[in-house]
């Protein structure tokens, strides 16, 4: 495939690019103005196409009602393209290869390049319209014309991934309307095809899913177009959404509505359960698929709303029918007669996927404090609203007992509400069941799906704030809106279905954690939080477990964290001051009282190994993660001196705990907590507090690992915990220097006393002397763990970024342990350590720079470091999003070490035998370092440096490149 570029474009595109191309499938191609001539030229894409002008409207792409528009234009799709000198035959490439794998696959890559072609090679704005016109014709003619094979399907989705990316929508919608309707319906015929293929692949448990992958790439492909479907003509994605959607959902539901499940000779699969035992959660494993999904139903709303709907109402009400009859049989023979479950575990799974599609469709994932309702549903509902009867909306949403069905006028309902109220009607079905003793019958998946959607429904819908929209739905805003009945109403409903799952699925770590998450959702807003606390459950829930009574007592660690987050976020809603006192009474002081009351026994030291003993430590130490994890800027007062009460002892904890690594895990994972968490609050005083109590842990920490030995095979794995924790806190202390929301008056209210004059401890201090630690602890084996690995680079960029001029005072040992782990992850690690490496040389040059000191150790490491960067631009391989982090390395050594940079330069070129190759580096280095001023660290020349370099990546970055 080298040789078909190289003969086109006169003999050194395939070997300029195939470096760059190596490494990564989807690098955009972006050419120099020099390669117009010979990109631009349309028999490159005809070679792989099939060299004559493919019109796009043949049979597999073109719906029936637009065929007849194409009569004359079809007779001309055999003609050659205007400009192409070849006859037809020569252009098949692709065709003739498809046989040996190997070579389609670099056929389709080629393609997926040129779909990618943007930057200056263009004149203008009518030469890409041109390009990607004749680009999207072949492409489409090569589709229609093949029988695909499975190897193909990814390249194919990368070369429309590609083109969708890469292309702005002005050129997109330039395209003529026939042609961009017929890529359209392409793009959503081979949708549909790859999801029903995809879902083959997941029944026949294959190993390389091929379909899966080229889904994905077709999904991601529909959701960049429908974030800019303002650039398109008006409800031009409607239908295609519409067929991808209902495609999506019969491929999850079970025959006979469905296809899941089903071979391709369509017999059932009995081997769904042992497969899914394997996986990770699907909202997780398939979240960039539901995403797409589900915002192809926001484009289709009046077709998936209404059918979301439908289906779900409709197997909520089977699953009802089901429990009952199982109820039946077991009250007339209570034996341990076993039960068929198949009909149960094909609703349970339909219910799953159905909920998973509304919870993306009605809500994007809440990433920011306050997600907004999508704009499309909100249209949907305002659009409908003069069709909808309030009181029968509002009665329908309160009735999660009864099928809405049944409710007189339920036609008039507001659709949004009524899809909310089936997810209620599911929640409230599960809960009489567990009610009925009928747990066992019940899906745990199921219970996380109900508390995960209705979390990520109430973030967005709860309490909707009407100031943050143009429009607003009336009955959205009269259903949840803040003062109405019927927020107050799903509050406690919300409420009483968290105490209730925690009660039922405390043996359920997953499911009680996402309830707990719930509850979180209900507390972290004020505006919530004042309802919630107004309810007497919240009462009772917090009373409960302050007392550490069953079963709250019976939850999972990382549970209850959560859960003391959460009361402590309540504990900050509106009350008046006795009954906000009462509050911290009920909720903090049992804590701290049964910690007191543990530690300072005379027989502690005798006694701490007993389990009940450690259960009431870890429990302590998990609640003061969950205090710190609960952090607001409206109360880091108050939890900061609560928190710090604390650290002290925790920090004699790691004392006598010092051969139980858990507990000494978690005992730093507290300090991580409170200085992820409070650091960026805390003014001067209140920095170096925790900064003293930080150092002290390190101490410790550092005395009690004293040349220790770790025997058992887990001890290499405890190791990395701890030290993953360290440096964890050391990254969390150094963000302080990024992210500083500090007001000492406003946060602490005048408890900051002073500057601090006789301050002892800053956090260079801190993390340096955990630096000391860490360093010599790194084994090239430790560095085997991915997120060992990440964290660790990661602190030495931020120690080489805002305390440069502390490295060289480093001890000698730690210093060529430092400059040894950065050349190791420069040359050995993932591109993103690599990168990471490369930002922490360039603060380091810089410092040089400043001292203007030419025989330190930096200044010396920095010459060798000189090197590395040179062969990994030249003479290596790399990620061309690389080129800008090692090209400002590179510049600021050239700074220090010119006459060593022209030395590498001259024996790179004196070793060159081909005088092609040599002019053209020649030529390419003159041009680099054209500046008639030697370079500096002037900001404006190393900006034209870094322009400058890229054009050299571009000519000569693939000539020299060793394979």
């Amino acid at each position: 495939m080298e040789l078909v570029l190289l003969t086109l474009t006169g003999g050194s595109l395939g070997r300029h690019y195939i470096a760059m191309f190596e490494s990564t499938h989807n690098v955009a191609l972006k050419p120099t103005e020099s390669w117009r001539e010979a990109l631009l030229d349309t028999r490159v894409m005809d070679l792989f196409f099939t060299g004559a002008s493919a019109n796009p409207c043949l049979s597999k792409c073109v719906p029936e009602q637009t065929r007849g528009n194409a009569t004359g234009s079809r007779a001309r799709a055999l003609e050659p393209f205007p400009s192409c000198r070849w006859g037809a035959g020569h252009g098949k490439v692709h065709r003739k290869i498809r046989e040996d794998s190997d070579m389609a696959q670099d056929s389709l890559q080629c393609l997926a390049q040129l779909a990618s072609m943007h930057g200056p090679v263009f004149p203008d704005e009518s030469a890409r319209v041109s390009y990607l016109a004749h680009l999207v014709e072949g492409l489409l003619s090569m589709i229609n014309g093949i029988e695909m094979e499975d190897s193909e399907a990814v390249g194919i989705s990368n070369i429309i991934s590609n083109l969708i990316t890469n292309f702005p929508r002005s050129i997109l919608t330039a395209l003529p309307s026939e042609l961009f309707s017929s890529f359209i319906n392409c793009l959503t015929m081979l949708t549909c095809s790859f999801g029903r293929s995809a879902a083959l692949e997941e029944v026949l448990d294959k190993d390389d899913m091929v379909y899966m992958e080229a889904y994905d790439k077709l999904l991601e492909s529909w959701l960049t177009l429908l974030q800019d479907d303002e650039h398109f003509p008006r409800g031009c994605f409607v239908q295609p959404a519409v067929q991808v959607f209902n495609s999506y959902i019969q491929c999850h539901l079970a025959a006979p509505d469905g296809t899941r499940n089903l071979t391709a000779n369509g017999v059932a699969s009995h081997e769904e359960e042992e497969i899914n035992e394997l996986q990770e959660d699907d909202r997780e494993l398939f979240s960039d698929q539901l995403a797409s999904i589900g915002m192809l139903g926001r484009i289709a709303a009046d077709h998936s709303i209404p059918l979301l709907t439908s289906l779900l109402e409709d197997r909520v009400t089977r699953l009802h029918g089901q429990l009952q009859r199982h109820q039946q049989q077991l009250l007339a023979s209570p034996g341990p007669e076993s039960m068929d479950r198949k009909v149960l575990d094909d609703l349970y799974e339909d219910i799953h996927w159905l909920i998973l599609v509304t919870g993306y469709l009605l809500a994007d994932d809440p990433q920011s404090e306050t997600p907004l309702i999508p704009s499309e549903v909100m249209e949907y509902s305002i659009n409908h609203s003069t069709e909808v009867d309030i009181n029968t909306t509002l009665q329908v949403l309160g009735s999660p007992g009864e099928k809405a069905s049944s409710i007189p006028g339920c036609n008039r309902t507001d659709s949004v509400i009524r899809l909310l109220s089936a997810v209620l009607r599911t929640s409230e079905v599960e809960s009489r069941a567990t009610r009925a003793s009928l747990t066992e019958l019940l899906s745990p998946q199921m219970g996380k799906d109900i508390v995960w959607f209705l979390k990520r429904w109430a973030k967005t819908y709860l309490l909707v704030d009407e100031k943050l929209y143009s429009q607003i739905s009336i009955p959205l805003s009269m259903a949840f809106g803040p003062d109405t009945e019927g927020a107050q109403w799903i509050v406690g409903y919300l409420l009483e279905k968290v105490i209730n799952n925690l009660s039922v699925w405390s043996s359920e770590p997953e499911l009680a954690n996402d309830t707990v998450e719930l509850l979180v959702t209900l507390v972290e807003r004020r505006e919530r939080a004042n309802i919630v606390i107004q309810c007497e459950n919240w009462w009772n829930l917090a009373k409960q477990f302050a007392s550490r009574s069953p079963p709250l007592n019976l939850l999972s660690s990382s549970v209850q964290r959560t859960l003391m987050k959460a009361l402590v976020l309540g504990g900050f809603a509106h009350m008046d001051s006795d009954t906000k006192q009462q509050y911290w009474t009920e909720v903090l002081q049992p804590l701290q009282q049964r910690f007191l009351n543990v530690i300072n026994q005379e027989n502690f030291q005798q006694i701490c190994q007993e389990e009940e003993v450690k259960r009431e430590i870890i429990a302590t130490l998990e609640a003061l993660c969950g205090i710190a994890e609960a952090t607001q800027i409206d109360n880091v007062a108050v939890l900061f001196n609560f928190l710090m009460d604390f650290l002290s002892n925790c920090i004699g904890l790691m004392e006598v705990y010092r051969n139980a690594p858990e507990t000494v895990n978690l005992i730093i994972e507290v300090f991580v907590e409170v200085a992820h968490k409070q650091i960026c609050y805390l003014g001067e005083s209140k920095s170096m507090k925790l900064y003293e109590a930080c150092l002290t842990l390190l101490q410790v920490y550092s005395k009690n690992n004293l040349g220790r030995k770790r025997v058992d095979v887990t001890a290499e794995e405890d190791q990395y915990q701890d030290l993953l924790l360290i440096m964890e806190l050391l990254t969390n202390l150094l963000s302080k220097e990024f992210i500083d929301f500090s007001d000492t008056d406003e946060v602490f209210r005048g408890q900051e006393q002073g500057q601090a004059a006789g301050r002892s401890v800053s956090a260079a201090d801190v993390v340096l002397y955990g630096v000391n630690i860490v360093l010599p602890l790194m084994s090239q084996d430790l560095l085997k763990f991915p997120s060992l690995c990440n964290q660790y680079y990661k602190l030495i960029t931020f120690i080489c970024e805002i305390f440069p001029e502390k490295i060289p005072q480093l001890p000698e040992e730690l210093f060529k342990s430092l400059m040894f782990s950065l050349e190791l992850g420069m040359t050995s690690m993932s591109s993103e350590v690599s990168q990471l490496c490369l930002e922490a040389l360039t603060p380091l040059a810089e410092q040089c720079a400043k001292t203007q000191e030419k025989d330190t150790p930096l200044f010396i490491a920095t010459r060798h470091f000189l090197k590395l960067v040179f062969d990994m631009l030249v003479l290596q391989k790399h990620n061309t999003e690389m080129t800008v982090v090692a090209g400002e390395a590179l510049y600021t050594l050239v700074c220090l070490h010119q006459v060593e940079y022209s030395e590498l330069v001259e024996s790179l070129l004196s070793s060159q035998r081909d005088a092609v190759i040599y002019q053209r580096l020649a030529d390419a280095f003159n041009k680099l370092t054209a500046s008639s001023t030697p370079p500096s660290m002037d900001r404006k020349q190393k900006v034209a440096f870094l322009k400058s370099l890229e054009e050299f990546v571009a000519n000569v970055g693939g000539l020299l490149c060793v394979k």
